[in-house]
């Protein structure tokens, strides 16, 4: 590679993502993304955590790197992860390679003291360096406000809160100094491996008291796009979300956009409606998983026809219902 990092150097950018082969595609799409609004800083370096992440498409995200001349991509292999947890871990629908995240700072170079964490269905929409510059000298991690998390919180939410895991920023001298990772596989051994929110959960329980808040435009996720404000605070029972103002500004000028699963669909698959899909085909075009077909799935204009159309707490009730269900089924 053409760039030499220095770990703590103010200038470089540490930005880590997870994926097994399966979301190797839609980690090139996010990679490409934070490249391209990147390409004036002095240096950003790609931490990769590749859960059998195939070699053939290893060589191809490394050649997406080597489009950029400020760029460096390392590849952290972890094929090891469940071993590495120590316990088997509740995964749902996601993949195992979610739990990647939580040894970030083992994995990366000690001299690393601060890096963010993106999930990988994420399109970043500007320079992060003020992101960076926000001090977290007193937390283990910095995140947005979690929908889901906020609304089962039976604390004082002001100041016990829970954030979306899919975009961390983390204090890693601190993490490492207090054993942050020692901590999260404790937690994984004493629940048995059943998470409620998987990493998320853990992370938030972990990290309770020592964690930042961060504007909402940092991790916009898609219903946010389509609910006004009032109807998505009715349908997620959240009492102490963030202001309208705040919310309104992050959909306006979002910096950062979650691709999260919602009744809008996603850009890789079929009917999918969700404002930024053009922007992900654009930049998937630029990849070499470019004319990947898209997954089939139901229509999505169909789904948001009805959350727009029922009340928001009638909503909230069947997708605890659904919640319920699932977890008896499992």
């Amino acid at each position: 590679m053409k760039l030499t990092i220095t770990g703590n150097s103010k200038r470089i950018l540490n930005i880590v993502l997870s994926s097994d082969e399966n979301y190797a595609d839609k980690l090139a799409v996010t990679m490409y993304s934070i490249l391209e609004v990147h390409s004036k800083v002095d240096g950003v370096c790609i931490h990769v955590l590749s859960n059998d992440i195939s070699e053939n498409s290893i060589e191809k995200i490394k050649a997406i790197g080597d489009k950029f001349s400020n760029a460096q991509i390392i590849i952290h292999n972890l094929d090891n992860l469940e071993k590495r947890l120590g316990k088997d871990v509740n995964v749902d629908h996601l993949s195992l390679a979610t739990y990647a995240r939580l040894l970030i700072a083992d994995v990366l170079p000690d001299d690393v003291d601060k890096a963010l964490y993106l999930d990988v269905d994420i399109l970043v929409r500007e320079n992060l360096s003020d992101l960076f510059s926000v001090d977290i000298e007193n937390y283990y991690v910095a995140g947005v406000k979690s929908i889901i998390d906020l609304a089962d919180c039976n604390e004082d939410q002001e100041h016990c809160f829970h954030i979306n895991a899919g975009v961390t920023l983390w204090n890693l001298k601190k993490c490492r100094e207090d054993k942050f990772v020692q901590k999260c596989l404790e937690f994984i051994k004493n629940t048995n491996g059943k998470i409620k929110f998987h990493d998320q959960t853990i992370i938030n329980e972990v990290c309770k008291g020592k964690i930042k808040a961060l504007h909402p435009r940092y991790n916009v996720m898609s219903g946010m796009f389509f609910l006004k404000y009032s109807k998505f605070i009715s349908v997620y029972g959240v009492k102490n979300y963030y202001p309208k103002k705040e919310f309104d500004d992050a959909v306006s000028s979002p910096a950062i956009i979650h691709l999260t699963s919602w009744v809008v669909g996603r850009p890789w698959e079929e009917e999918c409606v969700h404002p930024y899909r053009s922007e992900y085909e654009r930049i998937l075009q630029l990849t070499p998983w470019r004319g990947k077909p898209l997954l089939r799935k139901s229509s999505s204009k169909y789904k948001l026809a009805i959350y727009r159309l029922l009340p928001g707490t009638l909503i909230r009730i069947i997708t605890k219902i659904k919640r319920w269900v699932k977890s008896k089924i499992r």
